[in-house]
Order: structure tokens, then C-alpha cells, then sequence
């Protein structure tokens, strides 16, 4: 901005989910000239700015400036005419000091604006799925700080707050939770009161640590909460066990992910997306047309075959004209997007529905991965069947940094989605590899596992891992309807 007269924006950043900040605020981040920001922000929310980009957070007894110097920053740069944005974690005013820092603006004479941000006191509980208020349950919310500032002439009354009722949110008590959680139970409150303590609330790794007010400070200490983490106590925590939403491991490959995910979250998970497995084209026998026209059906088995072999307009265009089988709807799908006509569809999206399905046939070709099923090429030719088996992919361990990230935090999954069998043995390798089998192990055992289809479970059961479910449907979808169905029962 040119001219004399800048401005200050105080801007609250949310939770830490980048999609929680407000509109207002995300145009006026593009919009800065300078950014000052706290620690416990998104990264993501910084990236592709015009703007001077300068840290100021403020650690637990590390600064890098202290409260004087920030405002005088602030002062600073905006007598240089230029649009400041203060970003803060949560709301400005609520714990933020951006009270002190706007009184300091208005002494300088400098123009200045809050813009509210989602506070982590009400939005960390309520990814958590507990509502701070519920009628019938809790009427009344109190918003404290669990860390006070030294030397204060006046301390907070806890045994005061222990007789108000409602639901209590304590925010920056890690360090003190002992001490707080003491307190409210000296002040009258019943150490059988339900408490939650949910860690890094709407980051990717956020967790809830359920309990009472007399065992809370225990589970926080034996789980490892650190800050940043809310406390809230109060009878709505019980609602956590209902409304929570679930994580669900998608181990699928790299192609597959965008749509798992948007399909996991309109069936009301929290995608963990983390692929175990990666594919590799395979090159072709260099007589693949004259196989694909001596041939009486061709044969998919996923969409990852279509996709690849989808590369060559020529057998495209050969494909076109002989009945194909699919050995399911996204197969199908798959196929029917690139002017193939699908003649064949197994009732049982299965090896086994396949080979009941093509029954009819003198031969036929898959075209499928390497790793695939021994079963169908068995099956199909003890039906008499001529069967060419053409691998045009394979399938190899991903080696993607995701998936590392889901083994270490392996106890914040609800669900084990598996896909097929190269999902569990790619998953399992690598958890070996890090060290991490057995915190995997304990993982799956707390956890719902679910196998798409029974060769999958066959996989699982060999490396000694329960299986809990296993859809009607062999489908990705069949094994979210079935999961959530199971949930509600649980729950």
C-alpha cells in the first residue's frame, strides 16, 4: 500500500484447520502487505503471500518478541502505509491479548479492525463430538485459561467454578492439569464427572482422551497430551461416544484416493488417506491385438487395468468391438467412460461371481494385475474355460510418506479399510520396517477392520490380524455402508 495511512488487521486464524479461517480474513491475507503470525498456525494458510512473512509466536517461556515489541511492530510497519494483518490462532479476544495489542494501536493513532476468528474453546469439542451446550444437559459454558499469567493480584476462584454448573472448557491447561483438576474437585465437583481432553483440535492428527474428572490428569499424562489441548468437563462429554466422527484408513493407490476420500466423507468419516500400495504399467506382449480379436470376452478386473490399458487408443478401439465382463460396477464404470460397452457383470462382485458369470464362454482374456488371483484363473478352467492371463500392471509397495504417518499414529484410527489383499501385505511390511508392527498390531485390534471381499480376508487372517466385517457387496462403498451400519450398532 502506498500513501501514509496503513492499517492493522486483527485477524483470527481458527483452530488450525486452514478451511476454518473466515472468508474476510483469508482475502485480507492476500490482501497484506505484512503478515505477523503466532505459532500455532497453519502453514498452509502462509503460503503464496505477497506479503513480508514474520514470526512472532510465542512458545511457553520462549519469545521471540515480547508483547511490547509486537505492538511496537506493529506500529511500525503501519506508519510505513502499509496493510498489516495480525494473525492470530482462535479468536483475537479470546486469550489472544489482542485486546492489549488494539489499545496500543489506538494510543499511536494507528486505524485498526478485529476480524472474529473460530475459537478452538467451542470448535476442538465439537470435532470431538462434544456440543459445549445441549439441551436437557447444559445450559451454562465457561471459558477459562489453565495457565495464568504469574504474579496476577487476583487468581481464578476454581472451587467458585466448580459450583457454576454447565459445561467448563479450559484452554492452555496441559501443564497444570493436575493442579486445575484437583481444585474443582476440592471445590465440590463429583470426581465421576465426565472429561475429555482433545489434543491439537482439527489438525490431522487431533485426538480425544476420554475419562472423569478424577482419572483425567492420569490419562493425559499416560496417553502423552501435550499442547496445544482443551479441556472440557462437563455431563456433554457422554455425547462424544455418539456424535464423534470416525477416522478411516484408505490404503488404497495414488489414482484412487481423490474419490475414496469424497466418498468416505459423504458416508460421515474422517478420511486417513495413506496408501500402502503404488501400480506400475507392465509392457504388453507384442501380439496383445491378435489376443485381444481370437479372444471371445475380455475380461477387467479393476479400474486400474482399464486406465492402463485405456493408454492405447488402438486396443481401445479392438475392445470396443468384443463382449467385455467387469467384475463390478466401477469397473464397469470405468470402461463405459471410454465408449466400451460392458456385457458381463457378475452378481457377486467377486473372482468367484466371475467365474459363475462367464460360464457361458469358450475363452476368454484377463487383463489384470500381476498379483492377481489364482483363484479366478483356477476356476474359470476348471469350467472348461480357455484362459489367457495378460498381467498389464503390477503392484508394489508404495513408499509414500503418508502411509508412515498413519503406522506412528495408528491408535487415532477407528476404521482399517483393506481393498485387497497387497493392501494388507504392503501395510504390514512396512510397519516392520519402521519397528512399528507391534503398535500396529494394537492398533487393529482396538480398531473396526474391513475387508472388501473374502480373498482380502484371507490375506488378513494369514497374518493374524480379526477380521470384523465383510460387505454384501464387494464394492469401496459397500464397505462404508457397512462400517458406518456397524458403528451405529456399537454406538
Amino acid at each position: 500500500m502506498n500513501g501514509d495511512a496503513g492499517k492493522v488487521y486483527l485477524v483470527g486464524a481458527g483452530p488450525g484447520d486452514p478451511e476454518l479461517i473466515t472468508v474476510k480474513g483469508l482475502r485480507l491475507l492476500r490482501e497484506a502487505d505484512v503478515v505477523l503470525h503466532d505459532r500455532l498456525l497453519n502453514e498452509k494458510l502462509l503460503r503464496d503471500l505477497k506479503a513480508e512473512i514474520i514470526d512472532v509466536g510465542k512458545a511457553p517461556g520462549k519469545h521471540k518478541l515480547s508483547q511490547e515489541e509486537i505492538n511496537e511492530l506493529l506500529i511500525e510497519k503501519a506508519r510505513e502505509g502499509k496493510i498489516v494483518v495480525r494473525l492470530k490462532g482462535g479468536d483475537p479476544y479470546l486469550f489472544g491479548r489482542g485486546g492489549e495489542e488494539a489499545l496500543a494501536l489506538r494510543e499511536a493513532g494507528i486505524p485498526f479492525e478485529v476480524v472474529p476468528g473460530v475459537t478452538s474453546a467451542i470448535a476442538a469439542p465439537a470435532l470431538a463430538g462434544i456440543p459445549v451446550t445441549h439441551r436437557g444437559i447444559s445450559t451454562a459454558l465457561t471459558v477459562v485459561t489453565g495457565h495464568e499469567e504469574p504474579g496476577k493480584d487476583k487468581e481464578l476462584d476454581w472451587h467458585a467454578l466448580a459450583r457454576l454448573g454447565g459445561t467448563l472448557v479450559v484452554l492452555m491447561g496441559v501443564g497444570r492439569i493436575r493442579e486445575n483438576t484437583s481444585m474443582l474437585l476440592d471445590g465440590g465437583l463429583s470426581p465421576q464427572t465426565p472429561a475429555a481432553l482433545i489434543e491439537r483440535g482439527s489438525w490431522p492428527d487431533q485426538r480425544c482422551v476420554r475419562g472423569t474428572l478424577g482419572d483425567i490428569a492420569e490419562r493425559a499424562s499416560s496417553s502423552g497430551v501435550k499442547s496445544p489441548a482443551v479441556l472440557v468437563v462437563g455431563d456433554v462429554v457422554d455425547l462424544e461416544r455418539y456424535l464423534r466422527q470416525r477416522r478411516i484408513a484408505i490404503l488404497r493407490a495414488e489414482k484412487q484416493l481423490d474419490v475414496s476420500v469424497r466418498l468416505a466423507e459423504r458416508y460421515g468419516f474422517i478420511p486417513v488417506a495413506a496408501p500402502s500400495i503404488s501400480l506400475r504399467a507392465l509392457e504388453l506382449p507384442h501380439d496383445i491385438k491378435e489376443r485381444i480379436e481370437k479372444t471371445e470376452c475380455v475380461v477387467f478386473t479393476s479400474s486400474n487395468g482399464v486406465e492402463i490399458i485405456s493408454r492405447r487408443s488402438d486396443l481401445v478401439d479392438l475392445i470396443q468391438k468384443k463382449r467385455v465382463a467387469a467384475i463390478g460396477p466401477k469397473t464397469a464404470q470405468a470402461l463405459s467412460e471410454r465408449g466400451v460397452n460392458v456385457d458381463v457383470i457378475p452378481a457377486e462382485y467377486s473372482s468367484r461371481g466371475l467365474v459363475n458369470a462367464l460360464g457361458g464362454f469358450k475363452s476368454v482374456l484377463l487383463l489384470r494385475s500381476a498379483q492377481g488371483s489364482p483363484a479366478l484363473l483356477q476356476g474359470l478352467r476348471s469350467s472348461g474355460i480357455e484362459v489367457e492371463d495378460v498381467p498389464v500392471y503390477e503392484v508394489k509397495g508404495s513408499e509414500d510418506s503418508r502411509l508412515d504417518d498413519l503406522i506412528r499414529r495408528a491408535e487415532l484410527i477407528d476404521v482399517f479399510a483393506f481393498t485387497s489383499g497387497s493392501t494388507v501385505r504392503y501395510l504390514m511390511r512396512r510397519s516392520e520396517e519402521l519397528g512399528m508392527e507391534d503398535h500396529l498390531r494394537r492398533a487393529l485390534d482396538s480398531a473396526l477392520v474391513v475387508a472388501i471381499g473374502p480373498p482380502t480376508a484371507e490375506v488378513l487372517g494369514e497374518f493374524g490380524v480379526r477380521v470384523d466385517l465383510i460387505p454384501e457387496r464387494y464394492t469401496f462403498e459397500g464397505m462404508l455402508e457397512a462400517a458406518r451400519r456397524e458403528i451405529g450398532v456399537r454406538s
